[in-house]
């Protein structure tokens, strides 16, 4: 079966969470992509919000991953695992969506826990698996 690991961002401010939304879907979602060969993690994770938003950050510490058995998208059997880092933003009035991204938003978390504010189911299962 098809694996692929991924690694990105969860950056929080005033309880709300930076999301992202891209032109392959209509709901917001975290940032963050596939890893590269050879790539750790968390170098994963800085490129991906710098190619994401121009974002800059620190990392704070490991989240609990989680594991899709299928392409959101396209509903393709595979395995997804999602390693997410909480981070910490460092130049908020820098960043913007960069191509393929089209918005950025940031969404309370108490909204994402209600399943309030668009966003991808995984965003909701980050949030309660790591009480966020």
């Amino acid at each position: 079966m098809k694996t692929i690991i991924a690694s990105g961002p969860v950056i929080i401010e005033d309880g709300k969470l930076l999301v992202s939304k891209d032109n392959k879907d209509d709901f917001y979602k975290l940032i963050g992509g596939r890893v590269h060969e050879g790539e750790s993690l968390e170098d994963a994770c800085i490129r991906k919000s710098r190619e994401a938003c121009n974002a800059e950050i620190e990392i704070i510490k490991p989240l609990f991953p989680n594991i899709l058995y299928e392409n959101p998208q396209t509903k393709e059997k595979m395995i997804i695992v999602l390693i997410n880092y909480l981070a910490k933003l460092k130049n908020k009035e820098g960043i913007k969506p960069l191509p393929p991204e089209q918005d950025l938003k940031w969404v309370s978390l108490n909204d994402i826990k209600q399943g309030k504010g668009n966003v991808s189911p995984n965003v909701k299962m980050v949030v309660e698996k790591n009480k966020l």
